[in-house]
């Protein structure tokens, strides 16, 4: 938005009898980034999409969508809000050109539900109390390289209310 590039998610949803599309779409969230999404299907034929969502309104955050072949995807639901920027060392110059995120994504079917599981900033802390010991951990809560947890869900797509 505004001439900045963001990350999307393209998806099609094919027709196992025929191997035809029977709907396709794209995911995306105005001035945010939606990234390595990852699929599971129910017995039924409900799909669940989860992805990392982080941008200028949230921290990085462990989201999902529904999918149907009908309906194509439902609403953006946030199952793990990010507490605070990502603080990892590939996101200074000295390692890398662009932060490592996102590419621990997983989905799973159990028959009627989906697991899903995303990456996320499970907490946040400032320079006093990275320095303090143990050092780099925040009182234990993170490594001193990386900021970043993974969250799992258990998704039961026919009972979530995408109206």
């Amino acid at each position: 938005m505004g001439g900045a590039t963001k990350a999307g998610i393209a998806f099609f949803v094919l027709n196992p009898k025929n191997g035809r599309i029977a709907t396709q779409g794209t995911i995306a969230v105005a001035n945010n980034n939606v990234s390595y999404p990852a699929i599971g299907v129910s017995r039924q034929g409900r799909g669940v999409l989860a992805f990392t969502l982080v941008g200028a309104d949230h921290f990085p955050s462990a989201a999902f969508v529904t999918l149907d072949a009908r309906a194509g995807a439902g609403p953006v639901h946030v199952v793990a809000e990010g507490a605070g920027p990502q603080d990892g060392f590939t996101g200074y110059p000295s390692f890398s050109n662009r932060p490592r995120w996102g590419d621990y994504g997983a989905a799973a079917s159990d028959g009627d539900s989906v697991w899903i599981s995303s990456e996320f900033v499970a907490q946040t802390c400032d320079f006093t109390t990275y320095l303090q010991a143990p050092f780099g951990t925040c009182g234990n809560t993170r490594g001193s390289l990386g900021n970043w947890a993974t969250r799992v869900s258990q998704v039961r797509p026919g009972e979530i209310d995408d109206d």
